[in-house]
């Protein structure tokens, strides 16, 4: 059998991508959903799939950075599908777990507690979070590493399994039990940054409140994607050696205790957002290394760790 020539391949993908993006646009129009960055973000993906061979090549492996945002930004139409909401048993659970002084649970201690060099520190990390994954596909990208595409993936998953785990176990985050109780929840409730405000009443801006504004989703506390993204980087640089190791790390921590702080998250929304990010890592890259094993015309081979097949 004779395999469709790249040629073929790239007009096929074109469409594809033109598709998609045409129908996405079409979707949130007729959902009432629309704003602008909706547009941008669908014209900017068929300028890149029409544009050359050199952003077709990124587009390709950044492509599910797109669908990534898709489905975060989809959540509402899945609402009236999602299972019981947890709110007080979750509270509960981790003040029996994870005790703080005086019988409270850390997030609710911490919202009794706050400091401003802490409101600062971890305004930041809550900040730059999303900023590390851009810059590390990036990275790889114009390195022409093949951990570039794998990294997009991995992205794509572990937010999908944290959309799924929103469904099937909705649950409250601190913030919304210290200010409504653990009983029935009120859906509606409007989303809060929580103490990320307090950073945002330091520099005068609007940055927190703007970007939860947008959140679709106010019961989506379980897992922390938060936690998922910077353990992700951890293990997607850990073969650079022992400085990026330690520097991602302490960066990875910052942000998961940043989620406790804010009242944003329990720890055990942390473990659980850290636990996606391993299973999303882990099964992306054996993915990758099977469809590499498997490729007609290549020989297998043993990778050095990391991975990296460039010539």
């Amino acid at each position: 059998m004779t395999s469709r020539s790249p040629a073929k391949n790239d007009t096929a993908f074109k469409w594809l991508v033109t598709l998609m993006a045409t129908g996405h646009l079409a979707m949130v129009v007729a959902t009432g959903r629309v704003r602008w960055e909706h547009a941008a973000a669908d014209l900017l993906l068929v300028v890149l799939a029409w544009a050359g061979a050199g952003p077709r090549r990124f587009l390709r492996g950044a492509f599910p950075l797109w669908l990534t945002g898709m489905i975060l930004d989809s959540q509402s139409l899945w609402l009236g599908v999602r299972g019981t909401i947890h709110t007080g048993d979750l509270f509960n659970l981790e003040k029996t777990l994870f005790p703080a002084p005086g019988g409270v649970n850390w997030p609710e201690w911490w919202s009794h507690h706050p400091n401003t060099p802490l409101d600062l520190l971890c305004g930041f990390a809550y900040a730059a979070y999303i900023y590390e994954v851009f810059l590390v596909a990036l990275l790889f990208f114009f390195k022409k590493d093949a951990r570039f595409e794998q990294l997009c993936w991995a992205f794509f998953l572990v937010n999908a399994i944290g959309v799924v785990t929103y469904v099937l176990y909705p649950a409250a985050p601190p913030w919304y039990v210290l200010k409504y109780g653990p009983g029935l929840a009120n859906l509606a409730a409007p989303p809060s940054p929580a103490g990320t405000a307090r950073f945002d009443a330091f520099f005068g801006i609007h940055y927190f409140a703007n970007f939860y504004g947008r959140n679709p989703n106010v019961f989506g506390a379980m897992p922390s994607l938060h936690a998922a993204y910077p353990l992700m980087m951890v293990l997607v640089l850990w073969h650079k050696g022992p400085a990026w190791r330690v520097g991602t790390g302490l960066f990875a921590l910052l942000v998961a205790f940043s989620a406790v702080y804010l009242t944003h998250h329990y720890i055990l929304d942390v473990l659980a957002g850290m636990t996606a990010a391993v299973v999303a890592y882990v099964v992306v890259r054996a993915v990758f290394a099977r469809r590499a094993v498997d490729a007609p015309g290549v020989a297998p081979m043993t990778l050095p760790s990391g991975g990296n097949t460039r010539a």
